[in-house]
């Protein structure tokens, strides 16, 4: 899992090699992401560092996401070409 510190040095480094005003998507999930609806859809934080830890690895590790950004990717470059 990546900490927002890691991510921080990341995107330091990606500043350094592609410049600031360089383009970017992103997609940012954290821990305040993580929540439960109750009965009455009222949102429900969850306080077990544990879970939002294992949720968060798995939305990172998850190869879905990847392909469909990739095919989104692939779809507007042939768009444009």
């Amino acid at each position: 899992m990546t900490t927002l510190s890691q991510l921080k040095q990341r995107i330091d480094q990606l500043i350094e090699n592609q410049g600031e005003d360089s383009p970017v998507a992103a997609f940012i999930y954290t821990k305040e992401d993580v929540v439960l609806y109750d009965h009455d859809f009222n949102e429900v934080q969850i306080e077990d560092d544990k879970i939002i830890e294992d949720v968060l690895s798995n939305v990172e590790d998850t190869d879905y996401i990847y392909t469909v950004i990739h095919d989104v990717i692939e779809d507007e470059l042939s768009h444009k070409s």
